[in-house]
This record gives structure tokens, sequence and C-alpha cells, in this order.
């Protein structure tokens, strides 16, 4: 047993007076001794799990691994970082280009940029998975600047109203470097033109075409251009006869190298240098490269040239073709040719093709390292490889044979892997084929996720980059040669949706990356109304007026309509019943799911009796309300506000305060409110909306309160109905006016004393966020499951809660319910200074109950209320200030979780 005693201040002692004979007394809390210590860590009921399996993993080129690890830090240049975060919807762009507040449109972020500067590209990825891209056609026209698209390799995409557009333009510009960025044409368009410009690159990108366009066209004025690293695929490339990169008549010195072209092909006309070296070039129905008119300095070295054997056009026709006026100033050699069996033979040269490598030597005196490709190359993964057979396989004449001095060889491959030795974009790496990763996010707490891997790969170290999608990054190494063990939680610091990415590289250089988009789980409070969305007594919100029938069930519309959003996740409302025939109770519950036991309030018959509801809303928009009765009853509810999964307003708990009380003159003159008029409760400024407990006394009429925001006309929602000489409160959260005050309304005809208890605010500088639970019964003290012995609790006695050993929830709500009343009296519920230990080691602190109530009963009523309190150990005390016996009965519907 607990030897412990309750405390009773002076004021404590004068306000239990005024609502109750008899004072209070110093209590023994023996009442407590059967009840268990069981905290609970609150793992949240509604909890996702967010997956993307190992097939989503993909290779990465290098270039966008290391923009990966350091996504935040110019990848060149001497100038400023511009930010910008492409969207599928931007068609108001309010960003500045800071890191905090990016632009949503790449135009913008190239419009602001000066030369020297780095314009920094992230995305998203939407819930398929996909990542985002922007809507909209690109011109540079600053030189200077280098385009750097982070791990996801942000999209670009001239689609919609843009038809006829190319997804990016480079304008008379010189040395702009673009890296990482996937540009989609629309259609009759070309995705990226490049004119009049010089000393280029576009590198490690992915450059979608469509039919009648090109992939990349660079005109007659450009020189010095370089498309390295970059797959160019066709929308449909099985029977394409497009071309992936056009060099127009004019251009000088163009360098294409370690290219992936996906069933199409390289067209050159009149080009004056041209290095077409180190590329897989998978051909379409045209070939995979020609060069026409008076071309000189063309250099075709290193190419893996690959057919498919399904392919079922152009088999007359040779992939590599050379006109009669560009031979002269065409050299090729160290080509590798994977060629269907129907082929014509590998070249048409000057006119005349050539049915196989020997019959081209001698005629040409080309190709002497020329091979036939013996072992064909296989396509692997997903991602930005899917569709080019470029992975070469063991025994491939390929390998090992390249010309590392070739005009325009790069060291390392399409992926970023080095040395380069072997033909094609890609290097033979037999070390590590299945690498990949699969991830699972769930939701660990209103801000949290927790993060598991699952990698494959064969005995080899690896090491790990976890992008959170918030600027920030965590890193892990494998333990020998065991896979890489990624787990660990991690806290947002706002609600939202987020791309978590995993860059996982092993020590032979290869790297795949996976990402998964997640949401957080908690919700924060949008003040609105009050707004009456329920009366059956005049028919709103219920298909016919009238009564609802016994055990009949309230369908209530709230998210998606009334402009509250449709991904509102809870509602406050406060729900009157009156005129009821016969005793009962109302639940209220989200639609769809399971009708809970808990009750939210209780009536008797012909009562009024309002409770204030923390109820979620179902996935459909609605949340029904059961009448649990024998009879029908008329049922009210009214909306003060809605949590949505968005930044918003944190709830800012507090120890219960008073704020006014007509009796005394403590905030308000001291008079009662008169009938039919209103008085200010000053709240004060930055506070959303805030927490009350209102209660009404001494009334001289029947009649009831409305609470609302100051400069507002008096609603019709109510929120505390009472009887004539009653003394009954109500929780209340209500949005506060601009002037930091609120006005609480006397509706009857006669004056009314006035007492409002303050338990929290809702202020958009504070992070708690709700997380609502399956209701739940937690305390009953008529059941020994919950309460051992089934005693009620005595008068003068607390009871003590045990809720949680977690330090990030500050608050917790219940419904709390008083029943088999013997004495009039009212409930004082409070965070209890003591620890666990504390009662563990039997050496608690005195306690003391506030000078606030909860709720408050006549002897012989069954009264509900809701409370929001306080967790400051993780221990809740609920006070009998009363000096008969209760039952007690808590039910929990959600708590508050900080960030």
């Amino acid at each position: 047993m607990l030897h412990r005693r309750l405390i009773a201040s002076a004021a404590v002692l004068a306000a239990s007076v005024a609502f109750l004979p008899g004072a209070a007394h110093a209590a023994d809390p023996a009442p407590n001794a059967g009840q268990a210590l069981a905290p609970r860590d609150w793992e949240p009921s509604g909890a996702k799990t967010f997956t993307s399996p190992a097939a989503e993993s993909h290779r990465m080129p290098k270039a966008a691994a290391l923009a990966a690890q350091a996504p935040a830090a110019p990848a060149a240049g001497t100038g400023r970082t511009i930010y910008t975060t492409v969207a599928e919807n931007c068609a108001a762009d309010h960003g500045t280009g800071a890191q905090a507040t990016p632009f949503c449109n790449l135009q913008h972020a190239v419009d602001a940029a000066a030369p020297g500067d780095t314009v920094l590209v992230a995305a998203t990825v939407n819930s398929n998975q996909q990542t985002s891209s922007s809507a909209e056609s690109v011109t540079i026209r600053t030189s200077g600047l280098t385009i750097t698209g982070t791990v996801n390799r942000p999209a670009v995409s001239a689609y919609g109203d843009l038809a006829g557009k190319p997804a990016l333009v480079l304008d008379g510009v010189s040395d702009v470097k673009i890296t990482n960025l996937q540009l989609n044409a629309a259609m009759d368009a070309t995705a990226v033109v490049v004119k009049g410009s010089t000393r280029v690159t576009l590198d490690s990108g992915h450059v979608r075409s469509n039919p009648e366009g090109s992939g990349i066209s660079v005109d007659g004025a450009s020189s010095a251009v370089k498309v390295t690293r970059t797959y160019v695929s066709s929308a449909s490339w099985s029977t394409s006869a497009d071309t992936s990169i056009s060099v127009a008549a004019g251009a000088k010195d163009v360098t294409l190298a370690g290219n992936l072209l996906a069933g199409s092909r390289i067209a050159a006309t009149g080009v004056q240098g041209l290095n077409v070296t180190g590329n897989t070039l998978q051909r379409g129905c045209a070939g995979a490269l020609s060069v026409d008119g008076a071309s000189t300095g063309v250099s075709v070295r290193n190419n893996l040239v690959v057919e498919s054997p399904t392919l079922t056009c152009g088999a007359g026709q040779a992939p590599v073709q050379v006109s009669a006026e560009a031979a002269a100033g065409t050299t090729a050699d160290h080509n590798d040719f994977a060629l269907a069996s129907d082929t014509a033979g590998p070249y048409a040269w000057a006119g005349t093709l050539h049915p196989t490598l020997d019959a081209f030597r001698t005629a040409t005196g080309q190709g002497a390292h020329d091979t036939l490709e013996a072992v064909r190359p296989q396509g692997v993964g997903t991602g930005i490889d899917v569709g080019v057979a470029y992975a070469l396989q063991p025994g491939s004449t390929a390998i090992g044979s390249a010309d590392q001095s070739a005009p325009g060889a790069l060291t390392t491959d399409f992926f970023g892997s080095g040395p380069m030795t072997d033909r094609g974009a890609v290097k033979y790496l037999s070390t590590n084929p299945t690498l990949s990763v699969a991830l699972t996010a769930t939701n660990s707490s209103a801000y949290g996720i927790t993060l598991k891997t699952n990698v494959t790969t064969r005995p080899v170290s690896q090491y790990a980059y976890v992008y959170w999608g918030d600027s920030t990054a965590d890193s892990f190494n494998s333990v020998g040669s065991q896979p890489v063990q990624i787990s660990g939680t991690h806290v947002y610091p706002k609600l939202g949706d987020y791309t978590v990415t995993v860059v996982l590289t092993d020590n032979d250089g290869n790297t795949v990356s996976n990402a998964v988009k997640v949401s957080t789980l908690g919700s924060q409070y949008t003040a609105y109304g009050p707004k009456r969305l329920l009366d059956s007594r005049d028919g709103t919100g219920v298909p016919a007026k009238g009564r609802i029938a016994p055990y009949g069930t309230v369908k209530l519309k709230i998210g998606g309509a009334n402009g509250i959003p449709a991904n509102a996740t809870a509602a406050v409302l406060n729900v009157t019943v009156t005129n009821p025939t016969a005793g009962g109770h109302i639940t209220a519950y989200p639609h769809g799911g399971a009708q809970p036991t808990t009750s939210n309030v209780n009536y008797q018959a012909g009562q009024t009796v309002p409770n204030l509801v923390m109820v979620p809303i179902g996935t459909d928009g609605y949340v029904d309300l059961y009448n649990g009765g024998w009879g029908p009853t008329d049922l009210i509810a009214d909306i003060t506000g809605y949590f949505t999964p968005a930044p918003a307003a944190g709830y800012a708990s507090s120890d219960p305060r008073r704020l006014v009380d007509t009796r005394d003159g403590t905030g308000a003159p001291r008079a009662q409110v008169a009938g039919r008029s209103s008085i200010p409760v000053r709240i004060g400024s930055g506070v959303t909306a805030v927490a009350l407990n209102v209660t009404v006394t001494n009334p001289r009429e029947d009649g009831h309160l409305i609470v609302y925001p100051s400069g507002q006309a008096v609603p019709t929602a109510s929120n505390v109905n009472f009887k004539a000489g009653q003394t009954i409160a109500n929780a209340v959260v209500v949005p506060v006016g601009a002037d930091g005050s609120i006005r609480v309304f006397n509706g009857a005809w006669a004056g009314t004393d006035v007492i409002v208890d303050v338990v929290g605010y809702y202020r958009t500088d504070t992070a708690a966020a709700f997380i609502p639970v399956d209701p739940e019964r937690l305390l009953d003290t008529r059941d020994p499951a919950l309460w051992k012995g089934a005693l009620p609790l005595a008068g003068r006695y607390y009871a003590y809660l045990p809720l949680t050993t977690r330090t990030d929830i500050p608050a917790f709500v219940f419904n709390t319910t008083v029943t088999n009343t013997r004495d009039d009296g009212h409930l004082s519920v409070a965070a209890d200074p003591n620890t666990l230990d504390n009662y563990k080691n039997k050496n608690p602190y005195s306690v003391s109950a506030p000078a606030t109530s909860s709720l408050n009963w006549k002897r012989g009523d069954t009264v509900p209320n809701l409370v929001q309190v306080l967790s400051t150990h993780g221990i809740v005390d609920f006070f009998n200030e009363s000096d008969g016996n209760i039952d007690l009965i808590v039910d929990i519907f959600g708590y508050y979780q900080n960030g």
C-alpha cells in the first residue's frame, strides 16, 4: 500500500466549496493500490508502411551518385547555388531559389542564374514511385552555368499544351554543363536543341524522343559540343526509324561518347569533326549511325552495335551507313557488331553494302580490329537502362579490346566505372550483377519513420547513403563482406510528404539507387467555424428531419465538404443530445471502421447533454454517430476545427489554469453574465485556437453558452446547454479572434455565472501533432480487469493512471465519465508530478488537485466530458472532488506527439 497525502491549498478548497458542499480533505490513497503500473509506448495505431521492391533498384551513373552524396553543394562554378525542386503542378511558383524555398520551375531557376552559378535540381517521387516531372519548355540563354540534377534524376517534360516544343533549348550560350536530368520531348518535337552554342556538355542524363522528332539536335552554328554517358531512348524503339542524335551541316568538334541509344540512330550531315566513340547503339529501323554530306574528321571507334533478333524492319540496311561524300573524311575501327541473322552486313560505305567485315576491310582498308560479337549482350535492370542490351557477357569479344587512345574516348563508362577498356558504353562487370536494395519504411511517430532495407549482393563490402528528403543524410557501411544493414528511425522537422532515397555502392564501383515516398503520420489543427453540420430537429445534415432511431447511425460528411480538405484526418465536434425518450449514449467513430465499445456522450431521458469529441475521419471523409439508446433522440453536431497531415497549428499543452470566474471577478466583472449578452476572454497573441473547459453554474433560466472568436457574429453552434440551477461543464476548442480574444455568449434570457479554464493552445510555432488512436477503455472502476477489486473511487481520493515512458508525448486526449455518483462534486484532471519510479519505490511526492474542474455532477448523475491533459512524466491524476464515492471511466481517443 502506498501512503501519500493529497494536499489541498486554500485556493483549491475555496473553489471546491463553491462547487459542492463540504471541503476537500487529505486522503489516504489506499484505493489506488490495486492500479496496474503498465505504461505503454503508444505505437501509432494508424501507422502506414511504404515499400519499394528490389526490382525498382537501378544502376546509377557515378555523376548522379556523387551529386547525391553532396546534394547541397555546387557541382561546379564559382558563383551561387540556386535550388529548384521540380513539381508536376507548378502553376504558381512561390520559390525564391534558396535551399529552404526552392523554385518548382526550372526555367525560373535558370532565369535567376548568372554566369558561374550552379542550378541544383531536385525531384520527389510520387505515390507510384515515379520521379516528379516539371511540365515546361526550358530555354538557357545565360553562359557559364552548371545545371545538375540530384539523385532521383529530375525530369523536364514538354507534354500537353507544350506539343511541338523541346524540353530544353541551349540558345547562343557557351561553357554550359548539364548533368543528370531527364528531358522528355513532346510529340513531333526534339527533346534537346543546341543552337549557336559552344563548349556545351550534356552528361549522365536521359533524353526521351517521340516519333517524328529527335532526341538531341545540334545545329550547324554550334561547336565543341559533347554528349556523354547519356541514355537516349525512343518512344517506340522496337519499330522506330527515329533519330536519337542529329548533327547538322557546319557543326564542328562534336563528341558523342559513352552513350546508350535505344531503337534509334545518330545522324550527321556535313559535320566538321565528329567523334562517335564507346557507345552502345541499339539500332532501329533506320540503322544505328549515318554520316552524310561533305563530312570531315569523323571517327567511329569502340562502339558496340546491337540488333534485336526480333527487329521487324530495316533488315536490308546496314547498321552503319557512310555516304560517298563523307567516306573520305571518315575512319572506323574497334567496333563490335551483334547482328541479327538476316542483316545484310555491318557497313554500307560510300554507297556500297559490304556483307561481311572481311569484304569491308578489303574494299576500304577500314575496320582492321572490328569484330562480330559471338556472345550477345543482355539488358538488365530497370530505370535508366531498360530496353538496351548493354551488359557484356563472359566470352564477349568486346571485353578488354577497346582502343583507349581513340579520339573522344572516356576513361570511365556510362555508370562512371573505370578504367574503361571495353567496347560499348558499359564496362564488363562480373563482380556483382545482382546488386539491389529493397526499401520498407513505417511510421514510428507523428514525425518519424523507421526505415529497413534488404540488400542483395555478392560477398563484397558496400557502403550506403540514405537521403531522407529533408536535406539530411546518413551513411552506413557493411561489416566485412556481409550485406550492409540499413535500419534506423528518422524524425522530420515538419509534417508532410518526403522521398527517401538510398544509394548503395560496392567496392567494385557498382552503384544502385532506390527511392520510396513516405508521409508523416501526425496531424495539426486548423481552426474552423464554429459551424453547425448536423441538427436532426430541422433536417440539417440528415436525409430527413426527425430524431435518430434507437441503435441508428448518422453518417456525417466532413472531409471534402464545406471547404474542409479531403485529407482531413480528425474533426473536433461538439455533439449535443436533446429530447431523448430513453437513456443511452452516443459513440463517434470513423466511417468504415469497427464500432468501438467506448462512448462519447451519455444521457438520460429528457436530458440535453453536450460533449466535445475528437473523432478520426474515415478515408471517404465521413464520421459515424451511433445512438446507443433504447429510444430515439435528436442530435446536434457543431464543428470547431479539424486536423490535417500538413503543417498548421501544433498543440501547446498547459497545466489547467483559470481564466474567468464571474463569481469572484477573475478575468471578468464580478457579476453574472446577463441574458443574451457576452463577455470577452483574453487569450493572447500568436494563438490559432484555445482548448478550454467552460462551466455554467447558478443559471437562473434554461439556456446555452456559445463560445466563439472575437470579431465574429454570434454563431448558431452551442457549446454548453443547461437547465435552471444546473452546474455543468463542457470541453471547448474555439478559434481565437484576430485581437487574441474569444467571447462567451449567454443564450438564456436571464443571468448565469461562467467559469473558463484553459488546458492548452494551438499555435503555428508549436510542433506537437495529433495522433488519433482506436478508442480504448483504459480505466473503469466497475471492471476488475481495469481496476483491481472493482471498487469505486472514494471521495477526496484520486486515481493515478500510468500511460507512457516516452518523453515525446506531451498530452493525452480522453473522454472521462463519472457514474453512480453518491454526492455532488466535480472531477479535476492534471499531470502527476511524480515519475513512475517514485511509485515503484513507494516514495511519491505529494500531489494537489488543480483549482479547475473537468466535469461537474449532481448526486446520481452520469456525466461525460472530453479532457485534454498535460503529461509531464507520463502519469495523469483523476481527482474525485466530492465527499461521496464515484465510478470513473476513462477512454483514450488520441495523444499529441512532438517532432
